[in-house]
């Protein structure tokens, strides 16, 4: 007959508990690391998000076949989203993180293309992350040809 209970010895869950503990504390200054690169990532994504809708309004002024006018509207006092207006009605609301800060040259505060797909006007977008001082993404729209280019800084 084997009379011993089933079960962890103390020892066995004093060194489990001191595996996990030594484990945690390598991970402590990987994490504001793995933080940092976070924040860089949804600023990232937000600026390529405001990029594919700046071209999208280009494509659709030049290719829908009901010649409707689009424009993304930045407002000055809401730094943390854009609309996209189709004539005068909103076809298109984006809401970036609020951490996320939104910023424009006056100029760029209304954005529209021609039928051949000219801005009616030039500049920059600019977006900031509250957690990243220094390090923000621009947005450039080119003259005549409406290209968009991302740059991080």
């Amino acid at each position: 007959m084997n009379n011993k209970a089933g079960g962890y010895l103390l020892l066995e869950l004093l060194l489990t508990i001191g595996c996990l503990g030594a484990f945690a504390a390598m991970l402590y200054p990987g994490s504001q690391l793995l933080q940092r690169q976070y924040y860089k990532q949804q600023l990232r994504y937000a600026a390529y998000l405001l990029a594919a809708d700046i071209r999208q309004v280009q494509q659709r002024t030049i290719f829908q076949p009901e010649n409707y006018t689009y424009t993304l509207k930045v407002s000055g006092n809401d730094k943390h989203g854009y609309k996209i207006y189709r004539e005068q009605k909103v076809w298109k609301r984006v809401r970036l993180e609020p951490t996320i800060s939104l910023t424009c040259e006056a100029q760029m505060k209304s954005l529209s293309y021609d039928e051949n797909g000219s801005p009616g006007v030039s500049g920059g977008y600019s977006l900031e992350h509250q957690q990243l001082p220094g390090v923000y993404f621009l947005l450039s729209v080119q003259p005549v040809t409406g290209r968009v280019t991302v740059y991080e800084k």
